[in-house]
């Protein structure tokens, strides 16, 4: 299992609940500058600070932020606050307008989690859930279901948008109904509120003084969720995840009628192959394949593709079992190998997608926090 590489897993149990009596306090948001030229970065750092002015020592908490122009378009980050702290870094891409820029942001009481039920069942027990994340880690846990059928997830830290998938613990053929639902996603009164103004090019003397001082933050921005699309998305699995990926990922010649198609992600007893080349001996009727590396079909070579880039024997044989989501092996003459040999294509597992989950799994897409650094972009209603 790859549960050590997911980019921000925490174990932590969620220690602010969304009825926690509120403090009293405010934000301070501090930006590096007031005045950028496009190419800079804007760095952003908001402390929640309590009625005595010292940082405040809340365990876990999320920070919105709203960025909007002078035309009224507007975007939106989160950010994970932890022990009374948030910061990040925002690029200013050329293709950014110029002008004023407001920085608004909102903290709500409240971290990632996900409320779920599952309907029509009784006395469960028990889930298996599992998180995949755009880059291609993943975790798993065994979560608690109560007798009506509701469950909660509370310690995933995450980046971005990912895949989150359940199925029964004791039967995992059996098929679930079950809805989820984000709560960093509804709407919520804030906590606390603060604002910054900026510019971007050049500012007119008239607007310089105004830079830099506190901007009004009504909460009610928070609070409206406006014309966001819904924060779960179900995805049905008809097809096999082999047929999913090889229709999503597989492009010109590799897609082929006279193909053989091997998927690693539905094969458990993959994983105990020492590699590849290990895993193909046998496997495929006519290629032979030499401990070495060296490979003949019908008597011709064979060339070895990586994600469709043409590689050696040694770099296909490097790769972990576990990275790998399916193999294709054409019979010669293929197209693509020089002299009209075979050809064996190995293609690896993507990230952020349901299509090598298995079907019997409800999957859900969930959106985590926004990356610590990313490039600003106003026609996105949320980054």
């Amino acid at each position: 299992m790859r549960h050590t590489r997911l980019l921000l897993f925490i174990a932590l149990a969620l220690a602010v609940s969304a009825d926690a009596q509120q403090a009293t306090g405010r934000l301070d948001v501090k930006l590096n500058k007031n005045i950028f030229q496009p190419g800079d970065s804007l760095f952003v750092r908001v402390d929640y600070k309590d009625s005595s002015r010292s940082i405040s020592n809340q365990p876990l908490a999320t920070l919105e932020l709203v960025i909007e122009n002078e035309n009224g378009q507007r975007t939106r980050l989160r950010w994970p606050m932890i022990e009374g702290q948030a910061s990040g870094a925002i690029f200013l891409p050329d293709s950014l307008p110029r002008g004023k820029y407001t920085l608004l942001a909102g903290l709500q009481q409240r971290f990632f989690e996900v409320i779920g039920q599952i309907k029509d069942a009784k006395n469960i027990g028990s889930l298996q859930a599992m998180l995949l994340t755009k880059t291609g880690d993943w975790a798993e846990q065994e979560v608690s279901v109560a007798p009506n059928g509701t469950f909660a997830i509370r310690n995933w830290l995450f980046e971005d948008n990912a895949v989150l998938a359940f199925h029964e613990t004791k039967d995992n053929k059996r098929s679930l109904n079950i809805s989820i639902s984000s709560q960093l996603d509804s709407s919520y009164q804030p906590l606390a509120v603060a604002g910054r103004s900026f510019y971007v090019g050049n500012p007119p003397a008239t607007v310089r003084p105004t830079l830099g001082k506190p901007v009004d933050s009504p909460e009610t921005l928070f609070s409206d969720r406006g014309t966001l699309l819904p924060a779960v998305i179900v995805k049905s699995v008809a097809k096999t995840p082999a047929q999913q990926f090889n229709e999503q990922y597989v492009s010109g010649l590799f897609r082929s009628a006279d193909e053989r198609v091997l998927s690693i992600m539905d094969d458990p007893t993959a994983i105990g192959s020492i590699n590849i080349l290990n895993y193909l001996q046998g496997r495929v009727a006519g290629l032979q394949i030499s401990p070495t590396g060296s490979a003949m079909w019908r008597g011709g070579p064979v060339a070895f593709f990586m994600d469709e880039m043409r590689v050696s024997a040694q770099q296909i044989a490097s790769i972990p079992m576990t990275d790998i989501a399916i193999v294709k092996a054409y019979p010669p003459p293929f197209f693509g190998a020089p002299g009209g040999g075979g050809g064996v294509a190995i293609y690896t597992r993507r990230g952020g997608e349901g299509s090598f989950l298995p079907s019997n799994r409800q999957v859900f897409k969930i959106r985590g926090y926004t990356p610590s650094a990313i490039a600003l972009d106003m026609s996105k209603l949320r980054m």
